[in-house]
């Protein structure tokens, strides 16, 4: 859900009597498709169930925020090495810095896996980022750009309206990514004398925006998104679709029986390929019989030897999203295709008219599993194997 009520449009242009009204979320796709909502949605959960929290912390003399600072410490010093010990030491335990620490439960207690630490200059409007770090054995899995949007959400409350930071080569991507920028809008009389711009690393700033909730971003984004199509319904006709063309029970269309197509001006050349205004169009001549005949032999051979892959396991039946755990895949998936489809095309005898629809079925089976395991996947892996394996032998 968006994170607020998006109104429908007002004026959508509306379908003929034999279309219908695509709906919006379909429009917009599976919300688990994208990576970093997979990562927000684990991590607001994570939250949830206390198994992850984000204390602010400063140096007030109590055991037990002496000990949290000093857990910061050792993973700002572990993880950033090029910073000097006693520099560490001396920003994490002054009282003039705070800092917001993550904490990880083990057990039935909870142990710093990373943290910021950073300078509040509340009459200046603005903090200085000194040091942000997660603990290795959890990078990469959504801690980092929490934090980061914990510190925002933090630096807000105590009314600071801009970040400033000191980035080194390694942390300009991090930090840009994070929402910061080369560029200082915010007056150089505001900072000059507060903070020091050091040869080798690159300042950098992050304007605080008040009315952005920071720890929902995915959620602002989709009812952007959302209103976008809403609005583009007034002046497009995007959101209308037609019903499909049932060649299953027609056996077979010729091409140039397909509706639409005569209208934008295609047609037969003396060599009965087709041809529209601009030229002609590439893998679509008439084929005699015996062409056809031996087109579908090619196909029925290299087929044969895919399926015998020992790549093509996975894909030889549709995906069963019980079995495979893999509920969501037909919401993510909406084209799906597999080997066995593929095989049942074939044997039907008229699908496969050229060996470029072969092809782009194959293409449309390894796509599909590149977009729902993602890149790095072994099933992605044996998908990009079985794809260079075809394309040798087609």
């Amino acid at each position: 859900m968006p994170i607020v009520p998006v109104p429908p449009c007002k004026k959508p242009r509306q379908p003929p009597s034999n279309a219908a009204i695509h709906p919006t979320e379909d429009i917009l796709g599976w919300d688990s498709q994208h990576a970093y909502i997979q990562r927000w949605v684990r991590m607001t959960q994570e939250e949830k169930n206390n198994n992850v929290k984000f204390q602010v912390v400063q140096n007030d003399s109590k055991r037990d925020s002496l000990l949290l600072l000093l857990g910061l410490k050792n993973v700002f010093v572990k993880q950033l090495p090029n910073m000097p010990r006693p520099y560490v030491s001396r920003l994490v335990f002054d009282r003039k810095h705070e800092s917001l620490a993550l904490l990880r439960r083990k057990d039935n207690d909870y142990t710093v896996m990373g943290g910021c630490c950073y300078r509040p200059f509340p009459d200046q409007k603005f903090g200085e980022i000194a040091f942000l770090a997660i603990s290795q054995n959890v990078q990469v899995q959504g801690y980092g750009t929490r934090l980061m949007a914990q510190t925002k959400e933090r630096a807000k409350s105590i009314g600071l309206t801009h970040l400033l930071t000191c980035a080194d080569n390694n942390a300009v991507a991090y930090f840009k990514k994070q929402g910061f920028s080369k560029k200082i809008t915010l007056p150089f009389e505001k900072w000059q004398g507060y903070i020091k711009d050091y040869d080798g690393v690159t300042l950098m700033e992050c304007v605080l925006h008040a009315k952005v909730d920071y720890l929902n971003i995915p959620m602002l984004l989709k009812a952007q998104k959302t209103a976008m199509v809403e609005k583009l319904k007034e002046i497009s006709n995007s959101h209308i679709v037609f019903p499909g063309i049932d060649v299953t029970s027609r056996k077979g269309l010729k091409i140039e029986d397909i509706p639409g197509l005569k209208e934008i001006g295609w047609k037969k050349d003396k060599n009965g390929a087709f041809s529209t205004r601009g030229g002609p169009t590439a893998g679509f001549s008439v084929r005699d019989k015996a062409s056809q005949e031996l087109l579908h032999k090619h196909l029925q051979s290299v087929l044969k030897e895919i399926k015998s892959h020992d790549c093509s396991w996975p894909f030889l039946e549709p995906v069963n999203a019980q079995e495979t755990g893999a509920i969501d895949y037909y919401e993510v998936i909406k084209n799906p295709m597999d080997l066995k489809t593929m095989h049942d095309r074939l044997e039907e005898g008229w699908f496969y008219v050229t060996k470029e629809i072969f092809i782009a079925d194959m293409k449309r089976m390894v796509e599909n599993c590149k977009k729902y395991n993602g890149k790095g996947h072994y099933v992605t892996d044996l998908a990009i194997q079985l794809e260079k394996a075809f394309m040798s032998k087609i």
